[in-house]
C-alpha cells in the first residue's frame, strides 16, 4: 500500500498533487517535481510505491502516465472512488472495510484478521495503518477510541461499492459478433499446423522474460528483445542490450536467449549470431499482443486452453493446479500461469473481472473456435507405486481434529475434552498425562525445551454447549494454584471460544494462554503435512508477544523450504527431458531462481536454492550432477533421476530410519 510522505491525514490531498505534477511534466522518468514538501526529486524517485497502485501506467520505459482510472478519480473529486481504484489493484482493500462492518476493531485485531484470514502475515501493523489512512482520508473510516477504529456513516453508505472477490460464478459473456484479425502469413501457418500431437509436444516452461527495475510490461519486453535482434544480432551485443535496458546479469542471459530460441521468436543463425524467425519478423511488422499470443500457444502448453476454462477456474492457483492434472505440467506453476493470463489479458481476449479473477472477453470466445486447442486428459494415470507411510497418520489426525470439535460443545462430558487435548499435545509431540476430576489439573504435558531443560505445561479443558466459554466457567485463582503446585511455567485454556472481555483480559493478567479447539485442529493438521520438532509448539502456549510470531515464521520457512524442493526437483526435470543447446539439460541456481521466483512467496533467495541443491546432491540421495562451467561461472546442476525415482530415495530414508518402530 503506497504511503505518502506528509502525514497520514493529507494523503488524498498529496496524491492529488503530485499526479498534477507528473502530467504538468510529461511524465519523464528524469524529471524533477516538488512533491508537496518544498524539495525537487526525479519522477522515477517519487512514483516507486506507486506503480502497482493503479494510478500510473508507463508510457515508455522512461515514461509514465496518469492512468484513465486515475484521472476520473480527479474528475469526479470524489475520494470513494479512490479507494476503488486501490481495491482493484491492492490487497484487502474492501474487504478490510467489510471486517470494520461488524464494529470497532483496534489495528492489531485488523493485522491479525488480515494473516489468519487472507494470508497476509505481515510483521509490523504498517500496512494496516497504511490502509486505514487512506480509508480516513476518504471519510469511510474514523477512530471511535485511540486504539478502535470504526466506519462512518458514508463508509457504511459506500460499501456495497467494493466487491469481495468476485460473484461466485462469472456473469455470462454477452453474445457480440466479433471480427478477428487475421494474423501475417507466417503466424497463421504455425498455427494450422498444430495437430493433437503437436498440441501434446509443447513446452511447459515459458521461461524467464526480463521485465526491468520497472516492471515493464511483457509483451513491450519481448518486443524490445526480438526487435533488437533485427536483422542480426550477436550473442554479446544482445546481452549488453538486455543487461542496459533489463538490468539483466550475466549469468541470467543464458535463460532470457533460451525463451527467445525456443518461443520461436528467434533462432540461431550463424556462429553466435540470432535473428528473427520468418514468424518473429511477422510479428514485428504486426507487433500486436494477439499475434504474440498466436506464436506462444503454438510453442507453449496451456495458453488459449485457459480462456475455455475460466468459466469453471477464473483463479491462477485453481488454473495452475488444472494444467498440471489435465495438459501435461510436470508442477504446480503459478507463477507460469499468471505470466500467461498477462499476455491473454494484454491480446484482449480476458479481463480482469474481480481481484485476481478472470473472465473471457468476446474476442478470446472466437479465438477459440478458430484455432486448435489441446484435449485435457484423465489426471488420474499412476506412475509408480510408493508407499505413503503419511496416510494413516493423516486419517488418525482428522479423527482427533473431529473429536475435539466435537468434544468441545459436550459440555455433559467434559472428560472427552480433557482426554482428546491430551492427545492432541501428544501428536505434537508433548509427554502427556491426563488426571481431570475436582480441583485437579485436566492435563500435565511437558517437553525438552531449545536447551534441553524439561518444560512444564498445564493445561485446563473447558467444554460449553454454547460454544462461548464464559467468565463463571473459569477460576483463574484455581489455575494461578495449580501452576504454582505443579512447578509448570506455562499455563493454558482450551475451550470452542472465548467471551470477549473479561475472559480474556483476566487471562491476559494472569499469564493463561486461551486456544480455541479450532486453532488446535488447525495446528494438528498443518502437523500432519509439516511436522515441527516439539519444542517450536511451546509458542501455543507461551503467552508473550513474540512466541506465536516465532512459531508462524518457522513453520512458514519450513513449508516454503519444502514447497522450494518440490518445485526444484520440478524444474530440473523438466529441463532434463527438454534438453536444448543453450542449456544441455542443466541449469544454475541463479537460473532456478529465475523460474521460481514468482511461485513462492516470499521469494526464495539463490542461497536456499543451492541449499536444496546441496541435498540433492548428498551421498545419501545423489539425484543431481554438478556440472563445472569454467572461467569462474556458477556450476549448473543436472537431475539424473526421475521425479519418482527422487521421491522414492527420500522415501527410503524415512522408512529405515522409522524400521524399529514399525518392526
Amino acid at each position: 500500500m503506497p504511503y505518502l510522505p506528509g502525514g497520514s491525514d493529507r494523503q488524498v490531498e498529496l496524491l492529488d498533487h503530485l499526479l498534477e505534477q507528473i502530467d504538468a511534466n510529461g511524465g519523464y522518468a528524469a524529471a524533477l517535481i516538488d512533491r508537496g514538501d518544498g524539495v525537487e526529486r526525479p519522477i522515477r524517485e517519487v512514483v516507486r510505491n506507486l506503480t502497482a497502485s493503479g494510478l500510473l501506467t508507463r508510457a515508455d520505459r522512461d515514461q509514465y502516465a496518469v492512468s484513465e482510472e486515475a484521472r476520473a478519480w480527479r474528475q469526479s473529486g470524489d475520494p470513494v472512488d479512490l479507494i476503488k481504484i486501490f481495491h482493484r489493484h491492492i490487497r484487502l482493500i474492501g474487504e478490510l472495510l467489510y471486517e470494520l462492518s461488524g464494529g470497532p476493531r483496534t489495528v492489531r485485531e485488523l493485522t491479525e484478521v488480515a494473516a489468519e484470514k487472507y494470508q497476509l502475515p505481515w510483521t509490523t501493523l504498517d500496512q494496516v495503518r497504511r490502509r486505514l489512512g487512506w480509508f480516513i482520508c476518504a471519510g469511510m473510516v474514523e477512530y471511535k477510541t485511540n486504539t478502535q477504529v470504526r466506519l462512518t456513516d458514508t463508509g457504511r453508505d459506500r460499501l456495497d461499492r467494493f466487491a469481495l472477490g468476485g460473484p461466485e460464478a462469472p456473469t455470462a459473456t454477452q453474445a457480440v459478433e466479433v471480427d478477428t484479425p487475421a494474423p501475417p502469413a507466417a503466424i497463421a501457418a504455425i498455427v494450422d499446423e498444430l495437430s493433437p500431437e503437436a498440441l501434446a509436444a509443447r513446452r511447459a516452461v515459458l521461461g524467464y522474460v526480463p521485465r526491468g527495475a520497472t516492471d515493464t510490461d511483457i509483451v513491450q519486453s519481448v518486443t524490445l528483445l526480438v526487435n533488437a535482434c533485427s536483422p542480426t544480432i550477436t550473442r554479446q551485443d544482445l546481452m549488453s542490450f538486455a543487461q542496459q535496458k533489463f538490468g539483466v546479469a550475466e549469468s541470467s542471459f543464458a535463460a532470457v536467449l533460451t525463451t527467445l530460441t525456443l518461443s520461436g521468436l528467434i533462432e540461431q543463425t550463424g556462429f553466435n549470431v540470432y535473428s528473427p524467425t520468418p514468424e518473429g519478423s511477422a510479428w514485428l511488422e504486426e507487433s500486436t499482443a494477439l499475434n504474440l499470443t498466436l506464436i506462444f500457444h503454438a510453442r507453449y502448453l496451456f495458453v488459449l486452453e485457459i480462456i475455455p476454462l475460466l468459466s469453471e477456474f477464473d483463479k491462477a492457483p485453481d488454473l495452475a493446479r488444472a494444467a498440471h492434472q489435465h495438459y501435461g505440467f510436470g508442477r504446480v506453476d503459478v507463477g507460469g500461469i499468471r505470466t500467461r493470463l498477462q499476455i491473454l489479458k494484454a491480446a484482449g481476449l480476458i479481463y480482469e473481472r474481480a481481484n485476481w479473477r478472470y473472465q473471457a472477453t468476446p474476442l478470446g470466445e472466437r479465438i477459440v473456435h478458430d484455432v486448435a486447442l489441446q484435449e485435457p486428459h484423465d489426471a488420474d494415470v499412476p506412475v509408480a507405486v510408493v508407499r505413503d507411510d503419511s496416510r494413516e497418520s493423516t486419517s488418525q489426525t482428522e479423527i482427533l481434529c473431529q473429536e475435539l470439535q466435537a468434544a468441545a460443545l459436550a459440555a455433559e462430558a467434559p472428560v472427552r475434552l480433557e482426554r482428546a487435548v491430551a492427545d492432541a499435545f501428544a501428536v505434537l509431540g508433548f509427554d502427556t498425562r491426563h488426571i481431570g476430576g475436582g480441583g485437579k489439573t485436566d492435563v500435565i504435558a511437558t517437553v525438552d525445551g531449545p536447551y534441553l531443560k524439561p518444560v512444564r505445561v498445564i493445561i485446563d479443558a473447558k467444554a460449553a454447549r454454547s460454544g462461548i466459554v464464559n467468565e463463571n466457567a473459569v477460576s483463574f485463582d484455581t489455575l494461578a494454584e495449580h501452576k504454582k503446585s505443579h512447578e509448570a511455567n506455562f499455563v493454558a485454556l482450551v475451550g470452542p471460544s472465548f467471551e470477549a472481555g473479561r475472559v480474556r483480559s483476566r487471562a491476559a493478567s494472569a499469564g493463561v494462554e486461551l486456544i480455541t479447539t479450532d486453532q488446535l485442529v488447525q495446528v494438528l493438521r498443518r502437523h500432519a503435512k509439516t511436522p515441527r520438532s516439539a519444542s517450536t509448539y511451546l509458542g501455543l502456549v507461551d503467552p508473550s508477544p513474540t512466541a506465536k510470531k516465532s512459531l508462524e515464521n518457522g513453520w512458514s520457512q519450513a513449508e516454503r523450504r519444502i514447497e522450494l524442493l518440490t518445485h526444484v526437483v520440478a524444474v530440473l526435470d523438466q529441463e532434463s527431458r527438454q534438453a536444448d543447446e543453450v542449456t544441455h539439460g542443466a541449469l544454475s541456481a541463479d537460473q532456478i531462481y529465475l523460474i521460481v521466483r514468482d511461485e513462492i512467496d516470499p521469494r526464495p533467495s539463490p542461497k536456499d536454492i543451492e541449499s536444496v541443491l546441496s541435498l540433492l546432491e548428498h551421498p545419501l540421495i545423489e539425484s543431481v550432477q554438478r556440472i563445472a562451467v569454467g572461467n569462474g561461472k556458477a556450476s549448473s546442476f543436472h537431475l539424473v533421476d526421475s521425479k519418482t525415482l527422487v521421491t522414492e530415495k527420500i522415501a527410503a530414508l524415512a522408512r529405515n530410519i522409522g524400521r524399529d518402530e514399525m518392526e
